[in-house]
């Protein structure tokens, strides 16, 4: 019985060594998972909090670069167009443009109104700098106002001649910059802050926090010990760009750090463990007891995943027929285009607008049927405009201006986004892009260029017509300039009253048009003076005959209910290139024979000669 017992005895200890054992062992291994887990958890974490952080740097140089853009825009129409910042068009154009806006409103401060203006300190910095001809962004700061947040500043110099003539200016609120503008399914609560490099607070949102305006020493107050708060400042200056995790009253805390490119500014993200979502913790205490609860729930899923494949291909079917229907009732056209068969489609709606025989166009470079539907001249500038099918980066959306046939014959502006498709092994299978049909707004945008060039009295050029003077003798490099100033013309505001003088200036406008034709060019520089530029070159008697023209205009007039008043003018003329080569050098000429009129006799025309000459009528300046 003892002899039994010894076996018994042994086998019950091996047994227990190894059950302790196996246990050691399992302990070990789940130790090491453990380990593993933390270590991949902490990268996700580092991966996400770092994604979100980008998405908000992104975020901000997208909302500053729209900003910018806008501002470049409205400079850009006005240099190419010779447009005047302080005429009308400007301030009907923002007004369009702000009432569209919710993000920010644009607004213009000339030059001389610019000191006027109620601004902070930090804005007037900002046009400061911008009066030198160079666009800027303030800091973010505090409105100030009871209510109001915070904001930054954008300015963008207009410049006129040369100069800077004014400022395009505008404010950007600040708060939906630390909001990534993405459900963030990682964290419950992201503390977000916009902090310079010197580590200066701009905003954030981290209110539960104490926050003495810097970001290390709020760190420091908030009971994060002093090796960790200067390995982040260390961190901060070196990098720039960084994740990194610390400890701080019994939790983990991981901060992002982002260098946002404008001015010194970075996004700085704050997290704590509890407010993760997933936490290698909890997994490591439920994995026993969920065990089977995993497996239930797999198949659960399993189940779900293949019910909700069978919905998303009916809701894809549903979405197809939904697209093609609402496709009818809208003015933009979408296509798509496949390089394989060298096939373009259209969507059902195209043929109310575009001359197709078919929705479906094959051919389109192989067969050059492209061109049937293009405008010759388009089609044929060179194997970019067509449709640019032939070079477009990857994840690129490109944008270009096309003439197509209309569906009732005729070529019609369109503009058109587009954007290439790769596969997966760098091949281009497939473009898709949208058409919208823009006549109408390219002739309301000639409409406000014409009406900002004219005087809004008389229907001539206004002060624009300098530029377009000095055009016309780049190319012309001859011509004839009359300065023509109306005599006595106060006289007759004070005795016929200003109605009878502005239709005064409204006839002679009228006339000197009619006089002059199309090659001429008639603009009103002044109150009763005007100038006529001729780009040919006239002999001395065919001058003086269009002098004697313009005089007899002017004895032909009387004005109603005053015939004692007459109406005359005084002509100053100057040749180019004899008596100067820009519109500058010939009006200081021609008024200085003007001048010469006013003083002898008025009434009357003299040609210039040279510096120190009498002005002389019967003199023939060109021999």
């Amino acid at each position: 019985m003892g002899q039994e017992k010894k076996p018994r005895m042994a086998y019950a200890i091996l047994s227990l060594v190894s059950t302790i054992i196996l246990t050691a062992g399992a302990f070990l291994i789940l130790n090491v998972q453990h380990g593993k887990l933390n270590q991949e958890l902490n990268q996700f974490i580092y991966a996400s909090l770092t994604s979100y952080t980008n998405t908000q740097k992104n975020q901000i140089l997208e909302a500053a670069l729209e900003v910018k853009n806008t501002l470049s825009g409205i400079t850009a129409i006005m240099e190419a167009a010779d447009l005047s910042p302080d005429d009308e068009w400007l301030k009907v154009y923002l007004e369009q443009l702000n009432t569209g806006n919710a993000t920010y409103k644009v607004s213009y401060i000339s030059f001389d109104g610019w000191q006027e203006e109620k601004l902070k300190e930090t804005e007037r910095e900002l046009y400061e700098h911008a009066l030198k001809g160079e666009w800027g962004i303030s800091d973010i700061r505090h409105t100030g106002g009871p209510g109001e947040g915070y904001s930054f500043s954008v300015a963008e110099p207009v410049k006129k001649d040369g100069r800077v003539s004014g400022i395009l200016f505008t404010r950007v609120e600040a708060e939906a910059f630390t909001d990534s503008g993405e459900e963030n399914t990682s964290f419950k609560q992201v503390n977000s802050l916009i902090v310079k490099s010197d580590g200066s607070i701009l905003y954030g949102n981290a209110g539960q926090y104490e926050n003495d305006g810097n970001l290390f020493s709020s760190i420091l107050k908030n009971g994060i010990e002093e090796p960790y708060v200067e390995n982040i400042r260390e961190q901060f200056q070196n990098s720039g760009s960084f994740t990194a995790s610390f400890p701080g009253k019994g939790k983990n805390y991981y901060i992002s750090v982002a260098a946002v490119g404008i001015n010194d500014w970075s996004i700085v993200n704050f997290v704590r463990s509890p407010d993760v979502l997933l936490r290698s913790e909890y997994i490591f205490n439920t994995f026993f007891g969920t065990g089977i609860l995993l497996v239930v729930l797999t198949l659960m899923v399993c189940i779900a995943i293949g019910t909700m494949f069978i919905r998303q291909k009916q809701k894809l079917k549903m979405e197809s027929q939904r697209y093609a229907v609402l496709s009818q009732f809208t003015d933009t056209l979408l296509f798509e285009y496949d390089y394989d068969t060298d096939t373009m489609e259209f969507t059902s709606n195209a043929k109310k607008k575009l001359c197709l025989n078919s929705l479906r166009i094959k051919g389109v470079l192989r067969s050059d049927r492209g061109c049937q539907l293009m405008h010759p001249d388009d089609w044929q500038r060179g194997e970019k405009m067509r449709w640019a099918l032939l070079g477009s980066k990857q994840d690129e959306v490109r944008y270009s201006r096309i003439r197509l046939k209309s569906a009732a014959g005729e070529y019609r502006w369109f503009s058109c986004q587009y954007k290439i498709l790769y596969s997966a092994a760098g091949h281009r299978f497939r473009m898709v892009g949208k058409l919208e049909d823009i006549m109408d707004q390219l002739g309301r945008e000639e409409m406000l260029i014409n009406k900002a060039r004219k005087d809004p009295l008389t229907g001539v050029y206004n002060r624009s017509g300098e530029q377009i003077i000095n055009k016309k003798l780049a190319s012309a490099k001859s011509g004839l300039f009359f300065m023509i100033d109306l005599d006595n013309f106060k006289d007759i505001n004070d005795t016929c009253g200003h109605a009878a003088g502005d239709g005064v200036l409204t006839w002679v406008a009228g006339e000197l048009d009619k006089l002059f034709g199309d090659d001429g060019v008639v603009a009103r520089v002044g109150g009763d003076e005007f100038v006529v530029f001729v780009p040919e070159e006239w002999e001395h008697d065919r001058t003086a005959e269009m002098a004697e023209a313009v005089l007899e205009v002017f004895k032909r007039k009387e004005i109603e209910e005053f015939p004692d008043i007459r109406v005359s003018a005084s002509i100053g003329i100057a040749a180019a290139p004899k008596n100067g080569t820009t519109y500058g050098e010939l009006y200081c000429a021609a008024d200085k024979a003007m001048y010469y009129i006013k003083q002898k006799e008025k009434e009357g025309y003299a040609f210039y000669q040279d510096e120190g000459s009498q002005h002389l009528t019967e003199s023939n300046p060109f021999t």
